[in-house]
């Protein structure tokens, strides 16, 4: 398992299994977001996994 920053790296340069793995990364914290009223909001969790796998390329990593 890659870290956090190297799947970035991997992904940025067009590594699906690295995008895939940010994604899961961030699931079960998305999955959280999508319950906050009770219910389970299936459009919640489709904007937030589209905002993430948007963001991969617009993420800029400082040494």
């Amino acid at each position: 398992m890659n870290s956090l920053k190297e799947d970035f790296i991997l992904a940025k340069a067009g590594n699906e299994e690295a995008v895939e793995a940010i994604l899961k990364r961030f699931s079960s914290l998305i999955h959280k977001q999508s319950w906050r009223t009770g219910k389970y909001d299936q459009d919640c969790y489709q904007e937030c996994m589209l905002a993430i796998y948007l963001a991969i390329s617009k993420f800029e990593i400082k040494e």
